[in-house]
């Protein structure tokens, strides 16, 4: 895609740094404080409403940043949990940005993540518990009640780090604009359903993630544009694309962790959907606020624990049922897994994901497993080019 009028949202890594680094620089002279989140379990909206800047810390593919943070976690916890720690300790402008940290117990890698920014970087960090439980039938109601109650511990230490209580009316303004902004993003990933499409996934991909630090009036306002531009494009005017039609799922693919990506496009692969949390499922479900009475930290709550649920919860057909609707809507002729390495509770869902896709989708499956090291280039290139050879022989 000519990125020649949305150059904000597709901006290299490093341009992007530099350009939102030097925003919350700004931010923070004129005493505006930062907030770093790593899991989108977390709510930013709580950030915003305790009058703070909300950053997704979800970079990665630096292997100077792994080695760093072997200096916390061992070796064999996954490369993207040692990065969160690591782009401190090589003082990432982003990470270093930050006047606190809030990190969900998602797994043992970023429950201890929590406890070394404060103990050992000295920066405040607040934990957020999440039920493992993913009771999509909302049979137990202690489930829901634990985790608005972590909210609310959440939302109060926010607001005592800001000065400026989180309120109702605060919070249901910073809900109306992030809604506002997944909606927006959610038609992006749609676009590449259809063959001629004016936006592959790569580019939305991108844009997805260069959300994670920019402003969120400024981003809505880009994607606003870009929304606009694309909707008058004549889709019948372009050229069906005929590359095999891919969708990726399994672990975070952080910004930067292009490794994979690079490889499935140079091999003749089209990616067009996604199931990663930094993909299609960060713009998935608004939290909706039942009229004026609603209470908004009930609808948060309601939304984030009760979206698609991470493989560290329980409710795996609800997790599999998605990637069967997503292949079918978007025509999809095999699935990527991608798991970091040591990330075993992404990696232990591979055969369900590989079995489902043969039964139901009758469509194949590889299984990529990788470190942020360019080691195995080698033989992940291998196994994409056969992969593909393999579809486009079909």
């Amino acid at each position: 895609m000519n990125n020649g009028n949305n150059s904000i949202l597709l901006a290299g890594l490093p341009e992007r740094i530099e350009r939102d680094s030097a925003r919350i620089t700004l931010a923070r002279n004129a005493r505006s404080k930062v907030v770093g989140y790593f899991c989108p379990h977390v709510p930013e909206e709580l950030i915003m409403a305790a009058d703070m800047i909300p950053v997704r810390l979800a970079q990665g593919g630096d292997i100077d940043a792994v080695t760093a943070g072997e200096d916390y976690l061992k070796a064999d916890s996954c490369p993207y949990a040692r990065s969160c720690l690591g782009f401190r300790k090589t003082e990432n402008p982003i990470y270093t940005g930050v006047d606190a940290v809030c990190v969900a117990y998602t797994c043992d890698s970023m429950r201890k993540n929590q406890e070394y920014w404060a103990d050992y970087l000295g920066i405040p960090s607040f934990p957020l518990g999440i039920t493992q439980t993913h009771d999509r039938l909302r049979s137990k109601t202690q489930s829901l009640e634990y985790y608005k109650n972590e909210l609310n511990l959440l939302a109060g230490r926010l607001g005592t780090l800001s000065g400026q209580p989180v309120t109702n009316s605060k919070l249901k303004r910073a809900i109306e604009l992030t809604n506002r902004i997944r909606d927006k993003l959610w038609r992006l990933f749609e676009y590449p359903a259809d063959k001629q499409t004016p936006i592959e996934w790569r580019d939305v991909f991108r844009i997805a993630q260069a959300g994670f630090t920019m402003d969120r009036q400024e981003y809505l306002d880009e994607l606003t544009l870009l929304d606009d531009r694309l909707g008058k494009i004549d889709k019948q005017s372009l050229t069906p694309d005929s590359r095999p039609r891919l969708m990726i799922c399994g672990s975070i693919i952080a910004q930067g962790d292009d490794k994979v990506l690079d490889i499935v496009g140079a091999a003749g692969g089209n990616i067009v959907a996604d199931s990663v949390c930094t993909g299609s499922m960060f713009s998935r479900k608004r939290v909706t606020l039942f009229g004026l009475a609603g209470s908004p930290m009930d609808a948060l709550a309601e939304r984030y624990l009760y979206n698609i649920p991470c493989p560290f919860m329980t409710d795996l057909p609800k997790r599999l049922s998605r990637i069967v609707k997503i292949a079918r809507d978007y025509n999809i002729d095999g699935i990527i897994y991608y798991s970091l390495k040591y990330c075993d509770t992404w990696r232990a869902e591979f055969k369900a994901v590989r079995d489902i896709a043969q039964k139901q989708l009758s469509i194949p499956t590889l299984l990529i497993e990788a470190e942020y090291s360019p080691a195995d280039i080698g033989t992940i290139k291998t196994k994409v080019e056969a992969f593909i050879e393999m579809m486009e022989g079909r």
